[in-house]
C-alpha cells in the first residue's frame, strides 16, 4: 500500500527521470543492455542474470518481444519501484532500493528477480502485436498507436504481470497476503468493486491499487480455471484484435466467457465466502473515522497517541489522538465520542514519529537533494511545529530515539538496507550491521531500557526474522523465523515482551514474544503467542507506557484506522510453527560475468517510428501534408523532436526540430529551429482595375537556445531559464519579375535577434482527495528584448507576470473547497511589434492523435464568455476568481468500454480583463512619440463574430464575465487516464458588446483554467 500513497504525494515520481549526468555503464547479454552506474555493478550483475533466467521462463508462456531490450538499475530515489515502456524502444527501468520496504511486496524471495520478473511480463504483453497492426509497424515503425495491447486497462496489464511475478517466482503480490487482505474486506463490508470500478483513476481507497489487486486475483482465477495457456492465447487474440477497446472477444476465445461475466462470477464467490464481522479483539474500538492511511502509531502516555496518515482531504501529516476520561476508562469510542484529534504538523513520507524527552517528534521525510536524487533524511519537529532537518543525504528512514537521545534508524545503501546509530543531532552516523541483496533490515525499535534493539530482517529466500541485537549489532535473539511477513516489532513496558505483526496463518494478526527467549530461560511460558483474531489484517502492535492497553492499525473497506484494546482481554493462543511458512534455503544467484563498456546513448536515440502530420496551410490553399518522428535515449542524456510538412500548393516546406541534451543534469541545454510561410499580401497590376497577378508570401525562420534550471523539492519547485534566438524573416513571390518589381524592402532578409528570461515557484499542496491544488501560490514571469539587426531604434522589451493563490475552506465533501484567485499583466514598450490578447477559454489541449488536438491550450490573458484576442493592445491585465467546490465522487465506468468517470466538481467564477494602448511616449530627449496602437485606425465597434480585427483601444477599457462550470475528470477512450473536461455556463457583464454571446453562452472545453 506504500507505493499508493507514495504517487499520492509525490505526483509524477513513479515515472521520474534517471541522472543523466552520472557515469554510466552497460553490460550486453543475448537478449538484454544492462545500464547501471559504477557503485551498482554487483547488483547489475545480479539482474542480468535474473533478466535471462525470467526471459527463458516467460518465452515458454507468451510470445518474446522484439529486439533486445534496455534495462537500467538506478539508485538515485529512495523508493521501490519499477516500470516498463514499449516506446519508442523496449525499456525497463528498476529502483535499486529493495522492494520490501513496500509492505505489498514484502513476501519475496528476490526482490530484484521479482521486480525484473514483473516489468518483464509487461514487456512481452504490450510489444506482441499481429494481423494489421504488424502490417502498420512495418510501415510507421514503433508509433506508439500501433500497438493494440496497450489500449488495454491497466488491471489486464498489471494483472497480467501480478499473476506472472508469482507463477515464476513462487513468491510476489498473489502468494502474499496484503492483496488477498483488499479482497477479502472488501467483501466483508459487500464493498467488492465492479469489474468497471477497477482503474489506476479510481478516487476511492485503494486509489490506483484496485488495478494490481484485483486485476491479479482475477486473473489468478481465470487461470486457475482455464489452465495458464489460457492467458496466451487472451494476449495473442488481442494483440490482432481491430478495434482493441473491444475487450470481450479475445476473452470469449481464451475463457469462454466475456471479462464482465467471469468477473461478476469470481465477484459472487468472494461475497459467499464472506463471514459476519468480529472486531479484531475483545473490547477493540477505532480511535479515527476517517479511513486511507493511518500508520505508525506512537504513545506519548497513556491517553495520548500520535500517528502519520491522511483521510484523503488533508496532505499526509503527523496527528495526536487524546483520549477524555470516559474514553481512557472504555467509555464511548471514536473521534467523535471521547476522541480529540488534533493536526500537529505536515509530512510527506510515511515514517513514525518518535517523541523525544523535550516533547518534539523525531521523523524521516524525502527530500530532493538534486534535480534527479531523493534521499531521505532524519528531521524534528518542536512543539510549534517549526522543522530542523538533523541530516542531509544520509538516506535514513523508521527512526527511533531511546531516552539519552541516541537514535536508531534504518539506512539505505544501493541494493541494500542496514541499522544505523545516529546522535541526537544528526551529526555521526555508525552503522551496526551489513546489509545488501541477500539481507534486509526494517524497522529498528529501542528497548525500554535502551540495551537492546528489535528489529524485522529478510534474508534472501523469503525468510522472515524478528531478531534483538545489541548495540554493537550482534545478534542476541531470534524470536521468530519464518518464510512468511514478520513486522513492526516494538517492546512491552518492562521490556520482558517483544510485540509484532505476522501474516503467518494467512492474515496479519499481533503476536507477543518473550524476551529473553523461554527456550533460553527455563520458564514455562511459550515462546510465541498470538493476541488478535482480526479478519482483515491488523498491523503495528503498541502497547501504552502503563496499564495493559494495546494501540494498532486495522485495514477496513474504507482504509487503515487506528484503534486500541484492552490487552489483558484479549484472546491469546500459543502459535506453533506451521510447516507452510518454514524458512527454506535459497540459492545464492548467479551473477553475469560478460565486459562492462562505457554507455553509449546513440543505439536507443536513432528514430524508431514516423507518424503522419496533417495541417491546414496557408488562407485558402490546401493542406500541409508531412511526417514526424521523435526519440530519446534510455537515461535521458538526449531527445530530439522533428516534424516537416509540405503544402499541397507549393507554397514552401515548413517544420521545426529541437533538440535536449541534460548530460550536464543542470542546466539542460534545449536548442530549436523552425521555417514557417504565411501569404502577406497580394500582388496587384498597377494599371486599372488592378487585377490580382501573384501572392507575396513571408517566410519566417527561427533557431533558439536555452539554459534551463530546475530546483525540485517535495513541497515546492522553482524554474529558471535563460534564452537566445533569433527570427529571420523575408519575401517571395510566385516569380521572380514580381518580386523584383516591389519595394525595396521586401527584397531583403530581416534578423530579428531576442533574449529572454523566465522564472517560476510554486508550493501548493494536492491531498490525495482534491479537485484543485490547496494552500499555496505559484508564481512566473517572462521578460524578453528583441530587436532588429540593421535598426538600433527597433528594441523592445516586454515583461509578463501572474500568480495564483488557493485557499482551502474544511467545508463538507470528499475533499476541500477552495478558494482560488489569480491575476496577470503584461507590459510591452512603445516599439512593441506585437500585442498582449485578452479574451478567450484557458484550458489545456488534449491531442486526439497527430496534428488533431481538442482544447485551445493555456491563455495568460483568458476571460470566458469572450473570444480569443477580443481586446489587443500593449498594457494587459485579467483577474480570475473561482470558487471550487467538490460534487460526487461516481467512481465508475460503462462495462467494459474505454470510459471512466472520477471525481466531479462545481466552480463558480468571475472574469475581468483589458488591453489598451498608451496614446504617446516620451522619447530619450523627451520629445513625444507616437506608440505603435496611435499609429493604428482604432476601431470604434465590432459585430460579435465579426471577422474585423479585434478592438485596440487607447484606455483601460474592462470586459468582464461570471459563470459556473461543471468538471469532469474522466477518461475517454481510456480507462486510466483521466482528463479535466469542463461544461460551463458563462454570462458577459462588462462590455458585453464584444461577447460572442450577450447574455448567456454555453462551452464545452478541456484542462483547468489555472
Amino acid at each position: 500500500m506504500r507505493t499508493v500513497l507514495l504517487a499520492l504525494a509525490l505526483p509524477g515520481l513513479l515515472l521520474a527521470q534517471v541522472a543523466p549526468n552520472e557515469q554510466w555503464r552497460t553490460i550486453r547479454t543475448d537478449h538484454f543492455s544492462v545500464h547501471f552506474t559504477p557503485e551498482l555493478e554487483a547488483i547489475a550483475r545480479r539482474a542480468a542474470a535474473h533478466a535471462e533466467t525470467a526471459y527463458g521462463q516467460l518465452a515458454n508462456h507468451l510470445h518474446p518481444p522484439r529486439g533486445p531490450i534496455d534495462l537500467v538499475i538506478t539508485d538515485n530515489y529512495d523508493v521501490s519501484n519499477g516500470y516498463a515502456t514499449f516506446f519508442p524502444s523496449n525499456r525497463i527501468v528498476v529502483f535499486a532500493n529493495p522492494a520490501i520496504t513496500e509492505s505489498s511486496l514484502r513476501f519475496v524471495d528476490d526482490p530484484m528477480q521479482m521486480v525484473i520478473t514483473h516489468e518483464l511480463v509487461h514487456t512481452f504483453h504490450l510489444d506482441r502485436s499481429t494481423g494489421i497492426w504488424r502490417g502498420l509497424q512495418q510501415l510507421f515503425g514503433r508509433a506508439p498507436f500501433y500497438f493494440p495491447n496497450a489500449y488495454q486497462p491497466s488491471w489486464i496489464k498489471e494483472g497480467l504481470a501480478v499473476y506472472y511475478e508469482t507463477l515464476l517466482t513462487e513468491s510476489g503480490r498473489i502468494a502474499g497476503s496484503e492483496h488477498r487482505m483488499i479482497a477479502r474486506t472488501a467483501a466483508l463490508a459487500h464493498r467488492v468493486p465492479r469489474l468497471d470500478q477497477l482503474s489506476l483513476a479510481n478516487p476511492v481507497f485503494p486509489y490506483g491499487h484496485h488495478a494490481y489487486a484485483y486485476g491479479g486475483l482475477f486473473m489468478d482465477h481465470l487461470a486457475r480455471a482455464h489452465g495458464d495457456s489460457a492467458m496466451r492465447v487472451f494476449v495473442e487474440s488481442s494483440s490482432r484484435q481491430l478495434i482493441p477497446w473491444l475487450l470481450a472477444v479475445p476473452s470469449r476465445r481464451a475463457f469462454g466467457m466475456g471479462f464482465t461475466a467471469a468477473y461478476s462470477r469470481w465477484a459472487a464467490s468472494l461475497l459467499a465466502n464472506a463471514p459476519l464481522y468480529e472486531p479484531p479483539m475483545p473490547g477493540w474500538r477505532d480511535l479515527t473515522v476517517d479511513g486511507a492511511f493511518a500508520n505508525f502509531p506512537r504513545w506519548i502516555d497513556d491517553s495520548t497517541l500520535v500517528y502519520s496518515g491522511t483521510s484523503g482531504r488533508e496532505s499526509y501529516g503527523a496527528y495526536s489522538l487524546t483520549l477524555t476520561p470516559a474514553a481512557a476508562e472504555g467509555v464511548g469510542g471514536g473521534e467523535r465520542d471521547g476522541v480529540v484529534r488534533r493536526r500537529l504538523g505536515r509530512r510527506h513520507t510515511e515514517s513514525p514519529n518518535t517523541v523525544l524527552a523535550d516533547g518534539s517528534l523525531l521523523y524521516s521525510q524525502l527530500e530532493y537533494t538534486s534535480p534527479y536524487h531523493l534521499r531521505s533524511d532524519l528531521y524534528v519537529s518542536d512543539a510549534r511545529g517549526r522543522e530542523t532537518r538533523l541530516t542531509r543525504g544520509a538516506r535514513l528512514s523508521t527512526p527511533d530515539a531511546r531516552a539519552d537521545g541516541r537514535i536508531v534508524a534504518v539506512q539505505t545503501i544501493p541494493a541494500g538496507t542496514r541499522i544505523a546509530l545516529v546522535s541526537r543531532d544528526g551529526a555521526r552516523v555508525t552503522p551496526i550491521t551489513s546489509g545488501g541483496p541477500d539481507q534486509q533490515w526494517l524497522e529498528p525499535r529501542w528497548s525500554p531500557d535502551g540495551r537492546h534493539i528489535a528489529a524485522a530482517r529478510w534474508t534472501l529466500g523469503g525468510t522472515s526474522e524478528v531478531v534483538v541485537l545489541d548495540t554493537t549489532g550482534a545478534i542476541v535473539a531470534t524470536l521468530v523465523s519464518e518464510r512468511t511477513v514478520n513486522a513492526s516489532p516494538s517492546w512491552s513496558p518492562d521490556g520482558r515482551y517483544v510485540y509484532f505483526s505476522s501474516d503467518r496463518t494467512g492474515i496479519t494478526n499481533l503476536y507477543q514474544a518473550s524476551f529473553p527467549p523461554a527456550f533460553a530461560t527455563g520458564e514455562p511460558m511459550p515462546p510465541l503467542r498470538r493476541v488478535s483474531d482480526a479478519q482483515t489484517g491488523l498491523f503495528e502492535p503498541q502497547r501504552a507506557p502503563r496499564g495493559q492497553t494495546m494501540s494498532a492499525v486495522v485495514f477496513r473497506a474504507d482504509g487503515y484506522h487506528v484503534g486500541i484494546a484492552p490487552l489483558d482481554s484479549a484472546r491469546a493462543a500459543d502459535a506453533p510453527a506451521l510447516q507452510t511458512v518454514a524458512p527454506r534455503a535459497a540459492p545464492s544467484p548467479a551473477a553475469h560475468a560478460g565486459t562492462a563498456t562505457r554507455y553509449s546513448p546513440w543505439r536507443t536515440l536513432l528514430p524508431r517510428y514516423w507518424m503522419p502530420f496533417f495541417a491546414s496551410a496557408l488562407e485558402d490553399n490546401g493542406y500541409r501534408i508531412g511526417a514526424g518522428t521523435s526519440g530519446e535515449d534510455v537515461v535521458g542524456r538526449h531527445a530530439y523532436n522533428a516534424v516537416v510538412l509540405v503544402p499541397t500548393d507549393q507554397s514552401g516546406l515548413t517544420g521545426a526540430v529541437s533538440y535536449r541534451n541534460a548530460r550536464l543534469g543542470q542546466p539542460v541545454i534545449e536548442l530549436a529551429g523552425s521555417q514557417d510561410w504565411e501569404n502577406f499580401g497580394v500582388i496587384r497590376n498597377a494599371t486599372p482595375p488592378n487585377a490580382v497577378i501573384g501572392m507575396l508570401r513571408r517566410r519566417t525562420r527561427t533557431a533558439s537556445a536555452a539554459l534551463t534550471v530546475r530546483r525540485p523539492r517535495v513541497r515546492t519547485s522553482s524554474l529558471f531559464s535563460l534564452s537566445g534566438g533569433i527570427e529571420a524573416r523575408d519575401y517571395a513571390a510566385d516569380s521572380t519579375p514580381l518580386i523584383d518589381g516591389l519595394d525595396p524592402a521586401f527584397q531583403q532578409t530581416y534578423y530579428y535577434p531576442r533574449v529572454a528570461a523566465t522564472m517560476g515557484w510554486g508550493n501548493t499542496q494536492f491531498p490525495p482527495n482534491a479537485i484543485s491544488p490547496e494552500d499555496g501560490i505559484t508564481l512566473a514571469s517572462t521578460t524578453r528584448y528583441r530587436w532588429r539587426t540593421d535598426d538600433d531604434a527597433t528594441g523592445t522589451v516586454s515583461v509578463v507576470a501572474s500568480g495564483s493563490a488557493f485557499k482551502s475552506l474544511d467545508l463538507p465533501g470528499f475533499a476541500h473547497h477552495v478558494l482560488a484567485l489569480r491575476g496577470a499583466g503584461g507590459w510591452l514598450d512603445n516599439r512593441g511589434t506585437g500585442y498582449l490578447e485578452v479574451g478567450g477559454l484557458s484550458g489545456g489541449v488534449l491531442d486526439i492523435f497527430p496534428g488533431y488536438v481538442l482544447g485551445e491550450g493555456r491563455r495568460t490573458f483568458g476571460v470566458r464568455g469572450f473570444p480569443a484576442a477580443a481586446m489587443l493592445g500593449m498594457r494587459a491585465f485579467v483577474a480570475n476568481a473561482e470558487y471550487r467546490a467538490p460534487f460526487r465522487i461516481p467512481a465508475r465506468g460503462l462495462g467494459t468500454l474505454p470510459v471512466f468517470l472520477g471525481r466531479t466538481s462545481v466552480t463558480l467564477f468571475g472574469d475581468v480583463g483589458s488591453a489598451w494602448c498608451p496614446r504617446v511616449y516620451p522619447d530619450a530627449g523627451g520629445a513625444p512619440t507616437t506608440s505603435l496602437c496611435s499609429q493604428q485606425d482604432v476601431d470604434v465597434g465590432r459585430a460579435p463574430g465579426s471577422t474585423t480585427p479585434p478592438l485596440v483601444f487607447l484606455e483601460p477599457t474592462m470586459i468582464g464575465s461570471v459563470g459556473a462550470e461543471l468538471n469532469a475528470d474522466a477518461a475517454v477512450l481510456s480507462w486510466d487516464a483521466p482528463y479535466r473536461w469542463r461544461l460551463g455556463l458563462v454570462a458577459p457583464v462588462l462590455n458585453t458588446g464584444l461577447a460572442v454571446e450577450r447574455r448567456l453562452g454555453a462551452y464545452l472545453t478541456v484542462g483547468v483554467s489555472f
